[in-house]
């Protein structure tokens, strides 16, 4: 007798219609994000606020290579629910083995250089390659099986280095880590291409467009609620004084302007201008880059926060304000990114702001942290200011995407 295998097609799981908005249980996944966005933050502080010199540039490096990894753990689950209905059970099944998966993630996340390695580069190894695996072979629209059978092929690739480097040490496994994320990296923008099967960019921002648009959004609130719990928690383990009240209040300011910076005009036009977009797809794609940069500059603005809550009348290394004033800098470059997109131009405050930021790093380093920080402030203030300035200029201005 024949046994009836269920396959994932067109008439079962790929989406009806247009996928507008997140379902709960890609809103359960979000929630594990939250887990490892603080657990690298709360990571990179605990050797940086012991580490000085070369060691503390280390760190950052080391912070990087994991942020990335994360990202593409992400990108994928929505570009899955994305093009599959989150509603049937077996892609509800892939979303909640993939929060199992973040959790496993995050856990290793402090150890990951250390001896958990072989935890988080084989978690990450089995979440991509598997996932990818899973559906390429199930899939019987051709175009969703060719196109994740194709991943699939690269990832099985950069699993070599992933797994290598988790037997190494130091240096080694750094260089191998970093082979395997750019190797990903080049492979996506790319389009997978595979000898045989060809080469394709995925498609899926120009169809779904203020999908995408949301999902990006709903990470990058998650990450701007990341620096009011850490540095929340941090305030909570030391014991109260006028300096540490004044950190607290600056965390809480900067992040209220990083999230202005964010929502203010451009930031609520990012699907209209995709649509509008001349080549939708790849100004939806340059708009993802925008908001995984912003996001890596609001976690690094988080880890400053905490080294000035925990030390704000300390000597200032240089590593604390580099951090202290890069996260506000990467924020804006990612800013100045989307702004393109929906405008075609970056107004000129963004790169003076970021250029300041960048220009008050070695200074500043004769300030305690808490002097940095409200540096760091001021100049998003200012930035802040001239958006406002321009909205009273041009109060109804539309989106003119490139």
């Amino acid at each position: 007798m024949t046994r009836n295998i269920p396959r994932w097609d067109q008439d079962s799981l790929l989406r009806k219609g247009t996928a507008e908005q997140a379902t709960f249980v890609e809103l359960f996944f979000d929630l594990a994000m939250v887990f490892i966005l603080s657990r690298l933050v709360g990571q990179a502080f605990d050797v940086l606020a012991e580490a000085h010199g070369p060691s503390g540039w280390v760190v950052l490096g080391q912070s990087l290579l994991l942020f990335l990894p994360l990202m593409r753990v992400w990108t994928l689950t929505t570009y899955i629910t994305a093009q599959l209905d989150p509603r049937r059970p077996a892609v509800q099944g892939c979303v909640i083995a993939s929060v199992f998966g973040v959790l496993v993630f995050g856990v290793s996340v402090s150890g990951a250089f250390d001896g958990r390695a072989i935890a988080f580069a084989g978690t990450y190894i089995i979440m991509q390659a598997g996932r990818t695996l899973v559906i390429s072979l199930l899939a019987t629209a051709p175009g969703v099986r060719t196109a994740f059978l194709r991943a699939f092929c690269w990832y099985a690739v950069v699993s070599f280095p992933w797994l290598i480097g988790a037997l190494c040490h130091g240096t080694v496994r750094s260089v191998l880590w970093a082979l395997a994320v750019v190797v990903e990296y080049v492979a996506n923008a790319r389009g997978w291409p595979v000898p045989g099967l060809g080469a394709g960019l995925a498609n899926l921002w120009a169809t779904t467009a203020r999908y995408l648009a949301e999902r990006y959004q709903q990470l990058l609130m998650i990450s701007f609620g990341e620096p009011l719990l850490s540095v929340g928690v941090a305030f909570t383990q030391v014991p109260a004084s006028p300096y540490r009240i004044t950190s607290l209040v600056l965390a809480f300011l900067t992040t209220v302007l990083l999230w202005r910076l964010y929502f203010h005009v451009a930031g609520q036009l990012v699907d209209d201008a995709v649509l509008a977009a001349r080549h939708p797809a790849r100004a939806g794609r340059l708009a993802g880059v925008a908001h995984l940069v912003m996001i890596f500059g609001v976690i690094t603005t988080s880890v400053g926060h905490d080294l000035v809550e925990k030390h704000p009348g300390l000597h200032t290394p240089l590593t604390w304000s580099s951090v202290i004033l890069a996260g506000p800098a990467i924020f804006l470059v990612g800013r100045s990114v989307l702004e393109y997109v929906v405008f075609a131009r970056v107004s000129l405050p963004r790169p003076a702001g970021i250029a300041a930021l960048v220009a008050l790093i070695a200074p500043l380093t004769l300030v305690p942290p808490l002097a940095v920080s409200g540096a760091a402030a001021i100049v998003l203030l200012l930035v802040a200011a001239a958006d406002i300035r321009r909205s009273h200029r041009h109060p109804d201005e539309q989106p003119t995407p490139p």
